[in-house]
């Protein structure tokens, strides 16, 4: 039986969820999915800092190219530092 093979930005489409970003005060941002909000799976909060990094591979680091590499977004949790 052959099975056909899902590239992982198919597997993102599929999967795509709503996300919204609510600012309060300081810098300090709210996240909802589908509605729902982000809760810390640590301490149960709810309030974060944003942050971007990069995503290198130990490839990009040898023939240093790491800018070159992709970017996620991190939540920072304001009240234990979990990063989401």
């Amino acid at each position: 039986m052959r099975r056909a093979c899902l590239g992982w930005r198919a597997v993102l489409d599929s999967a795509a969820m709503e996300f919204q970003e609510i600012a309060q005060q300081d810098g300090i941002i709210q996240v909802t999915l589908d509605g729902k909000p982000l809760t810390c799976l640590v301490c149960g909060n709810n309030s974060y800092h944003e942050r971007n990094s990069m995503l290198n591979t130990r490839v990009r680091e040898f023939f240093n190219i790491a800018w070159t590499g992709d970017k996620a977004t991190n939540f920072v949790c304001t009240k234990c530092g979990y990063v989401f």
